[in-house]
């Protein structure tokens, strides 16, 4: 007995002792991750060494580039055989050998501190642990993506005025040479972006880029940092050469590139879109509004910079990956077909107020619904960018009434005023606020439509005179229709999704209802349910 005690004591002890140290590992854990480091980078390449037998070492780049500005950035970064620098890793060109990459970083790093602490100045690690260290490596390393913005893009024309030839080429498939040639201008993605689906039309150059493993980190480094250095050589202004200064994890909004120009390639301002053996009228697009309305070409433009259906044919083909034209155009589910983009804008909070319940598409066919499809295929190339405002003298009593009470929970709340032409004065203000909705919101029965969705001015039996809620939605839950919310439930998924989505603070249900003391039990009447209130 006393011998299980005194095990029973050690287990516990060990027990103990672990869960402290777990506890602590995961406690300094948790701060290494949560502490994001600038300018410093991760060095491991278990890509050659598999499992590491060390920790990665963590470089600090920014302290090598402040304490070795005498040498420069060639004594880590080699030259290639046109004299540019390759800004990558030192021996990432090595063959994957194990002891030839671990001998070349102890020769180069440990050689260079060591010559340091010879001539006397501030000098690195020269043993195992102080490079190899499991704290420091742990902690979270960040190299923010950068951004090329039309801010930039402006910036680089502005100084180098018509020397496009300077960061845009093409590659010749014949003489397997790059060169420059005007009006085929293109963001470098396009050929180095090789996590990209590419159909064939870029494959003689992914293939290149691919085989020479010429992606957008390795050549936007040596392109741009390159000609920066060589400026400053020079005397020039100069663009930054630290990484700190371009890799900043601040980025450009929308409204702040309002008013940047963006790139031209003699596209049209407005244009009719139109595909050959079309069965649909063509389509009028505004291509100067969806400029400012988009953070780049590629939005769209996601292959080339040339027109959709140079791709997306009417019955697919190979460089649009299938995807035929109305896929190209109307799927709901892509940002980057026009269905989709619009069903995305929808979703903002200044729309979803309305619009999260009205469905972006039609049930059967999963497309757009019908009823928009002349919005678009109008035929008409002066119809883009022309859509009228609504008007707010609109609103008069007769067409929308001041207030609305509602008196369904009257049992035991007193009836809910709802201010209706307030309300309605507002989503015009929104609706006319946008060039989408203005585009898509005809007149005052789109915005009527939001609330009043399953009916349309056109059936009615007299003007101005919706079908209340409750000539479709019951007060008790209709077994045979699920699909069918009760009245209460209608209500409040109506009032609070719109006030949920639309951020509003009124949530609570004395919000919009004054609670009485006592309610009497009964049947509910009817009466008077949604009726408007005179006056205003």
């Amino acid at each position: 007995m006393r011998r299980f005690l005194v095990i029973a004591v050690v287990a516990g002890i060990v027990l103990i002792v672990f869960f402290v140290i777990q506890a602590n590992i995961l406690s300094a854990g948790r701060e290494i991750e949560m502490e994001t480091m600038e300018n410093k980078l991760l060095i491991g390449h278990t890509d050659v060494f598999g499992v590491l037998e060390r920790p990665q070492v963590l470089f600090d780049h920014g302290l090598h580039e402040n304490a070795m500005k005498k040498e420069g950035c060639r004594a880590c970064h080699y030259p290639d055989a046109d004299n540019n620098l390759m800004f990558e890793h030192a021996f990432a060109q090595m063959p994957k050998d194990k002891n030839a990459v671990k001998d070349a970083y102890h020769q180069k790093c440990i050689s260079c501190h060591m010559k340091r602490i010879e001539g006397g100045e501030k000098y690195g690690p020269v043993t195992c642990g102080e490079c190899h260290d499991r704290k420091r490596a742990l902690r979270a390393t960040t190299i923010p993506v950068f951004v090329f913005d039309f801010f930039y893009h402006e910036k680089h024309v502005k100084e180098l005025g018509d020397k496009c030839d300077s960061c845009h080429h093409i590659y010749d498939k014949e003489d397997g040479e790059l060169v420059y040639e005007q009006g085929t201008e293109q963001s470098c993605l396009y050929c180095h972006d090789l996590d990209a689906k590419r159909g064939p039309f870029l494959a003689s150059e992914t293939d290149v880029t691919k085989k020479k493993r010429l992606n957008m980190r390795k050549v936007s480094h040596k392109l741009c940092v390159n000609c920066h250095l060589s400026s400053s050589r020079q005397n020039l202004k100069a663009g930054p050469v630290e990484c700190a200064k371009c890799h900043t994890a601040k980025y450009r909004t929308l409204d702040q590139l309002k008013n940047v120009s963006r790139p031209d390639r003699d596209q049209p301002k407005r244009l009719l879109i139109t595909v050959e053996g079309r069965m649909m009228k063509e389509v009028s697009f505004d291509h100067e509004s969806h400029e400012k309305n988009a953070m780049r070409c590629r939005t769209c433009h996601h292959e080339t910079l040339n027109a959709c259906k140079r791709c997306h044919t009417i019955t697919g083909s190979p460089d649009g990956r299938w995807i035929n034209t109305a896929d190209a155009y109307h799927n709901v589910f892509s940002r980057s077909a026009c269905a989709g983009c619009h069903a995305a804008e929808k979703a903002q909070k200044d729309c979803a107020g309305c619009h999260h319940h009205l469905l972006n598409m039609d049930i059967q066919t999963k497309g757009p619904k019908k009823q928009f499809c002349s919005v678009c295929h109008s035929g008409n190339a002066k119809a883009a960018g022309r859509a009228e405002k609504i008007q707010a003298s609109l609103l008069t009593q007769k067409r929308v009434p001041n207030k609305v009470t509602i008196k369904i929970l009257e049992r035991e709340y007193h009836p809910s005023t709802f201010p209706h032409r307030e309300i309605v004065r507002k989503l015009i203000d929104i609706s006319n606020d946008s060039r989408m909705a203005t585009a898509f919101h005809k007149n005052i029965d789109s915005i009527c439509r939001g609330c009043h969705h399953q009916s349309l001015p056109e059936a009615e039996a007299e003007n101005n005179k919706p079908p209340y809620c409750r000539n479709c939605h019951s007060t008790t839950f209709e077994v045979r229709n699920m699909n069918r919310p009760r009245l209460l439930a209608a209500y409040h998924r109506q009032c609070l999704g719109c006030h949920e989505r639309m951020e509003l603070k009124q949530t609570g249900c004395r919000d919009c209802h004054d609670e009485k003391g006592d309610f009497p039990a009964g049947i509910l009447s009817m009466d008077d349910i949604g009726q408007p209130v005179a006056g205003g």
